[in-house]
């Protein structure tokens, strides 16, 4: 487990549950969809969330159904 990180699916800044199993998931370190890679992708939509360029339930969503889209879902860059 040590390659791996307890992650949200839906992140807690976006609302996510913080102790419902279906929202927690074994996260990789390393490989080309890294932990890391993710948490930008993260911050990224949680700022544009805030700035109110999208919504709250379009982050939610595209970040829940594949969060290596989401951006480009949401039409975040």
């Amino acid at each position: 487990m040590a390659d791996y990180e307890a992650d949200h699916l839906v992140p807690l800044e976006l609302g996510g549950a913080p102790r419902t199993p279906g929202n927690l998931w074994p996260e990789p370190y390393t490989g080309t969809q890294t932990a890391h890679s993710k948490d930008g992708i993260e911050t990224k939509l949680t700022n544009a969330v805030c700035a109110g360029t999208i919504p709250l339930s379009a982050a939610r969503n595209a970040i829940k159904n594949n969060w290596t889209t989401a951006l480009q879902t949401t039409g975040i860059s």
